[in-house]
C-alpha cells in the first residue's frame, strides 16, 4: 500500500474515533432524551444536571488531557478513549436507573476530551505537515459525520424497537470501527507517514526542535495570550449563533419550520466538506491565513443573518456559516502542531479546548439570557456579530505559523547550518 493511501486510511479512522467518542457518546443523549425522561420520570432539570456534569468532566479533562498524554502516550490515550467509549454505549443498555445513566454520561464527556485533545500531538508526530492541515481539518469533521449517522438511524430504531436499543446499536457500531481503527493507527509507526530524508537531514530536523522549544512563541506570553483569546471569544459567539439559530429564525424573523429545518441542516452538511476546505486553505497558505479567511465568512454570515430577513439569505447564511464552522475546529490545532514541537501540543490544545468550551458555557448562557430579558434573540445576534469582528482583529495579531523555521519544505538546511554553527 502506498504512503498516500495509508495516510488516507490512518486519517478515516482518526476521523471515526471523533464520530464515535462525540456523534454518538456525547450527542446521542440529547436526541433521545424526550424517551429517557418519560421512560425514567426524569424532569429536565434532572437533564440539565446530566448535561452540566458531562460538560464539566469534559471541561476537566480536556485540560488534564495534555498531561496524561505526555504520561502514557497520544496514541495510547486515544485508543483506550474509543473502546471505553464504545463500552459505555453498550452499558447504557441495561441502565434503568437515573443515577447510573447520570455516571455513564458524564463519562461518555471524559473520553471524548481524552481522545481529541492529544489527537494533535498524533498527527505532528505521524502526518507530513503539508498533508496536517487537512488532515485535522477532517479529523475535525467527524462530528458531522457521525451525527449524518445519528440522523439516519436514530428515527427508524425508536420506532421499531426501544431507545435503549440505540445505545447497543451505536456501541456496537463504536466497536467494530473502534477495533479496526485501533489495529490500523497500532499497525503505522509515528513518524511512518512522514517523508523521508537522509541522514544529515533527520539531524537537522532533530537539531531545529530545540530551536523551536526557544523560539518566541514560547517565551512571548503575548501570543499564548492573544491565542486563548481568540479561542474562548471563538466559544462566546460560535456556538451560540447554532444553539439559538432555530428560535431565532422562527421567533424573530417569523420563518416557518422547514426553513428551520434546512437550516439546521445545513450545518450538518456543510460540515462535512467545511474542514477538508478549511486544511487545503492552511496547507496552501497558512493556518493563521486560513483563519482569517474562516473567521471573515463567519462574520459574513452573521451580518447577512441580521441585515436580509428573507428565507432565502437566511438559508445563505446558515450555509456559509456551517462552511466556517467546523474549520475553525480544524485550524487551531493545526496552528498549535506548527507553532510547537509534538511533546508540546497536547497540553497547550488542551488549554485552548478548555478555553473554547468555557466561552461556549458563557456565550449560550448569556444569549439565552438576553433573550428572556429582552424578548427577542435579535440583540443577542448583533452582539455575536462584534464578538466575531474580534475574533477576526485578533488574528492579524498572532504570529505567522508559516514564518517560522519549522516549514521544513523549505530553509530547513539554514537552521542545521545555524544549529551547527552554535555548536
Amino acid at each position: 500500500m502506498s504512503k498516500n493511501y495509508q495516510t488516507i486510511l490512518y486519517v478515516c479512522c482518526l476521523t471515526s474515533f471523533i464520530a464515535i467518542t462525540y456523534a454518538f457518546g456525547r450527542y446521542i443523549f440529547a436526541v433521545i432524551t424526550p424517551e429517557i425522561a418519560k421512560d425514567l420520570h426524569l424532569n429536565y432539570e434532572f437533564v440539565g444536571r446530566i448535561n452540566a456534569f458531562q460538560m464539566g468532566l469534559f471541561l476537566l479533562f480536556s485540560f488534564f488531557g495534555g498531561f496524561m498524554s505526555a504520561v502514557v502516550g497520544a496514541r495510547l490515550l486515544i485508543c483506550s478513549s474509543v473502546m471505553l467509549s464504545a463500552l459505555s454505549l453498550v452499558s447504557l443498555y441495561f441502565v434503568h436507573d437515573k443515577w447510573i445513566l447520570f455516571t455513564i454520561v458524564g463519562i461518555l464527556g471524559i473520553f471524548a476530551a481524552t481522545a481529541w485533545v492529544p489527537m494533535v500531538e498524533l498527527v505532528a508526530r505521524s502526518i507530513a505537515e503539508e498533508n496536517r492541515g487537512k488532515s485535522l481539518g477532517i479529523i475535525a469533521s467527524g462530528t458531522s459525520y457521525g451525527v449524518i449517522l445519528n440522523g439516519m438511524l436514530i428515527p427508524y430504531i425508536l420506532i421499531t424497537y426501544h431507545w435503549q436499543t440505540v445505545w447497543l446499536v451505536f456501541g456496537i457500531i463504536s466497536f467494530i470501527i473502534g477495533s479496526f481503527g485501533v489495529y490500523v493507527v497500532y499497525s503505522v509507526k509515528n513518524t511512518a507517514l512522514l517523508p523521508k530524508s537522509d541522514p544529515d537531514e533527520m539531524k537537522i530536523e532533530n537539531n531545529s526542535v530545540d530551536i523551536t522549544t526557544n523560539s518566541p512563541m514560547t517565551k512571548n506570553y503575548l501570543q499564548y495570550t492573544l491565542l486563548i483569546l481568540l479561542v474562548i471569544v471563538t466559544g462566546l459567539y460560535l456556538m451560540p449563533f447554532q444553539t439559538y439559530i432555530v428560535p431565532f429564525i422562527q421567533e424573530d424573523l417569523r420563518l416557518n419550520h422547514e426553513i428551520a429545518g434546512i437550516s439546521w441542516s445545513l450545518f450538518g452538511i456543510l460540515g462535512v466538506v467545511s474542514g477538508f476546505f478549511a486544511g487545503i486553505l492552511a496547507d496552501k497558505f497558512s493556518a493563521k491565513k486560513a483563519m482569517i479567511i474562516m473567521y471573515g465568512i463567519s462574520v459574513i454570515a452573521i451580518l447577512v443573518l441580521l441585515i436580509f430577513h428573507n428565507s432565502a439569505c437566511v438559508l445563505l447564511s446558515c450555509g456559509i456559516f456551517g462552511l466556517s464552522f467546523y474549520g475553525l475546529f480544524g485550524l487551531h490545532p493545526t496552528y498549535v502542531s506548527r507553532m510547537l514541537p509534538p511533546e508540546k501540543t497536547a497540553k497547550l490544545f488542551g488549554l485552548l479546548n478548555v478555553a473554547i468550551g468555557f466561552g461556549a458555557m458563557i456565550g449560550n448562557y448569556a444569549s439565552g439570557y438576553i433573550k428572556n430579558a429582552s424578548g427577542s434573540f435579535i440583540n443577542a445576534y448583533m452582539l455575536m456579530a462584534v464578538l466575531s469582528l474580534l475574533c477576526l482583529s485578533i488574528c492579524f495579531g498572532i504570529k505567522d505559523d508559516r514564518s517560522r523555521a519549522i516549514s521544513n519544505s523549505y530553509g530547513i538546511k539554514e537552521v542545521g547550518n545555524f544549529v551547527k554553527e552554535q555548536q
